[in-house]
This record gives C-alpha cells, structure tokens and sequence, in this order.
C-alpha cells in the first residue's frame, strides 16, 4: 500500500522505482559498494529494504539513525548486534555457527552478543568471517548501512569498506546516506590520502517527484483506499507538498484516518510537518547562528543569490565576513541537505522546513 508511512519492504508498495531496483540489481554484478542516496524522506530505507529482499542473498541491516555524531564504541557494537540478530531466518544458524568462532562474539541459540569491552569485536575479523561463510554457502552477502553519515567521525570506516572491497569479495556493502555532501567528504573516494581513493562504487539518486509524478501516487494511493477525493484538492497537495515523498505519503494516510480528504487535510500536515522539519534543524544554531541567519532569510525570500545571502549575513553581524568563511557555512548547509543550488540563487530544499522555519525562526 503506497500510503503505509513505515518503510516499504515490498516492490508493489513502492511507486515508480523500477528503475532504480534495476539499477541496484545491475550493480550487485560487478560492485563492492553501493550507495543509495537522496534528500530526507527521498524512500532510501524502503528501495534498500525492497531491493535487499528481491536480490534473494543474506543481508543484515545496520540502522544508524539516531546515534550522535560521534558514538561510542559500545553505541556502535549494539548497533551491528542489534543488526546481525535480525539475519535472515533462511541463513541464521550457519551464520551464527560461524560468527561464534570471532573474538569477541559470543552465540547462544539463536542469539548473538558482540563485546564491547577490553575483548571488543573487531570489525574487520568479522568481515572476514562473513566472507568466507558466503563462499561456503556460494552467495553474496550484503551488510547496509542506513545513514552512514551520522558516524561521520568513526575514521575505522573508510579503512573499514576499504578493507572490504579489497579482500572479501562475497560481500557487498550497501549504503544509505541524507546529507550526501557530508557522507562523500567522510568517505572522500576523490581523496588521494583516503583509504577508499579510487574505490568503485555505484551510486543511485532518489529525487523529489515531479508534478506529475506526486499527482500520480497520490491518485492512486487513494484508488488501493477506494477513497474518491477532488481533482482541485490533489493539485493543493502537490503543490504544497512539493513532490517529497514522505510528506505525500503522510498527507494520504491522513485522510486514510480520516476516511475523507480536502485541502484542509493538506494544511494540518503542512503544518505538522513544517514543526517536525523544523526540530530536525534546531540544533544548527548552537554550532553556528550563522546557519539560523540563512535560512531564517531564505524561508523569507524563497530563493536568493550568493551575494545576497552574504549582505544579510554581514549585516546581522555588523562586520566583514571572508568569501572563503560564508562560502563554508553555505557549503555546510548543501552538503547536510537543508538548502540546494539551482543555476545561480539557493533554495530551502524541503517546502516544509521553509515553512516551519517562517512560522517559526530559528534564534539568532
């Protein structure tokens, strides 16, 4: 049902990725490495989830959402545990057979506990391991990474995925990332001083829905409901929620509560997720009121040039400011995925932050 709001783990449920599961399934051929990207709330987890399942190979996912920017060692042992526990059920006693001989994992039954204490797992040693189970086995294995870039300051990863496109070739790794800008300078493949310099990797892009496109799902997401709603209100939708996945998603669950639909729906979750948008940049300006001035002033304008953006800028703080410093903290703003540049100006990218910064600005 396209208007589940949970991430879709069945190809019927998604809209329009067709080409994108081909892609993925492609690349399985012949890459150690593939990265599925795209703004917030773009689908990443589902096309990962649908895409893992129909490549019929064992895979564990490592969901790193919501661990801070630099976790500790025992946060991020939890996390590949929490993982390697939900193993696929056709492969998990081999699996765990295997993984018990790894310093530092210890398997009772069905259950695995990795050790994050002085006999802490070693990562690569558990890599290894998986590698020379799949070639027992005779299949590939895939361990993704859901919002890689949120353990940005883990510098064992690059050296890590390196070492696993290297030397284990019956793994394949898969990775999810949001704040794409910030996910290639951690992984920096154009960097000669990076482990993964010149490393091959295949690269999937999910975008925003074109009008089109959003009143397409939106019309039939609500033919699977049997819910008839007016042509004027699915133009208001569109319009307001500006081709995001996520969001039109949420708008036809609403109504599916609600058992009707009309462009106050629309408004309530413009309004709801304006206010959700908005917490997830509420913590820019304790890192900087730098990022609170921009986009206090692009949630005003819409859009504005660079030279714009640097007046206001140098105006709300009375001085002077290099090109090279706002040029960084503009950069850090498209890198995270809060702004984007389209030709010559830059625009909030999500229609529902612009909106829950203007109702509500960021303290300055």
């Amino acid at each position: 049902m396209f208007f589940d709001p949970r991430p879709k783990e069945k190809r019927e449920d998604l809209f329009d990725r067709e080409r994108e599961l081909e892609r993925f399934s492609d690349a399985l051929a012949y890459s150690p490495l593939i990265l599925i990207l795209g703004a917030r709330r773009m689908g990443k987890t589902s096309l990962m989830n649908v895409a893992l399942k129909e490549s019929r190979q064992p895979y564990v996912i490592i969901d790193l959402r919501g661990l801070p920017y630099n976790p500790s060692r025992a946060d991020l042992l939890r996390r590949f545990e929490t993982g390697f526990k939900k193993a696929s059920k056709n492969w998990r006693s081999s699996l765990l057979d295997a993984l018990s001989k790894v310093n530092g994992i210890s398997v009772l039954g069905s259950s695995i506990s990795f050790s994050w204490g002085k006999n802490r797992v070693d990562l690569a040693e558990l890599f290894d391991t998986v590698d020379e189970w799949a070639l027992k086995a005779g299949v590939k294995f895939f361990v993704a990474f859901d919002e890689l870039q949120i353990v940005r300051g883990e510098r064992e990863f690059p050296r890590l995925f390196a070492h696993v496109a290297d030397t284990n070739r019956n793994v394949v790794l898969v990775v999810s990332g949001s704040e794409v800008g910030v996910l290639f300078d951690f992984l920096k493949f154009d960097n000669p001083s990076s482990p993964l310099y010149g490393r091959h990797y295949s690269d999937i892009t999910l975008n925003k829905f074109s009008k089109m496109e959003s009143t397409e799902f939106l019309r039939r997401g609500f033919e699977q409901l049997g819910l008839r709603v007016q042509e004027d209100v699915l133009e208001y939708a569109v319009e307001q929620l500006d081709g995001v996945i996520g969001w039109l998603t949420r708008f036809g669950a609403r109504c599916r509560e609600l058992k009707s639909c009309t462009k106050s729906v629309v408004d309530n979750v413009a309004y709801e997720g304006g206010q959700l948008a908005r917490e997830e940049v509420a913590s820019l300006p304790a890192r900087s009121k730098r990022y609170a001035t921009i986009l206090n002033h692009l949630a005003k304008v819409e859009n504005a040039h660079w030279n714009e953006i640097k007046r206001i800028l140098e105006a709300r703080e009375g001085h002077t400011i290099t090109n090279t410093a706002f040029t960084q903290v503009l950069s850090n703003l498209v890198k995270m995925g809060f702004i984007e540049k389209k030709e010559d100006t830059y625009t909030i990218y999500d229609p529902l932050l612009k909106r829950g910064v203007l109702e509500h600005p960021l303290p300055e």
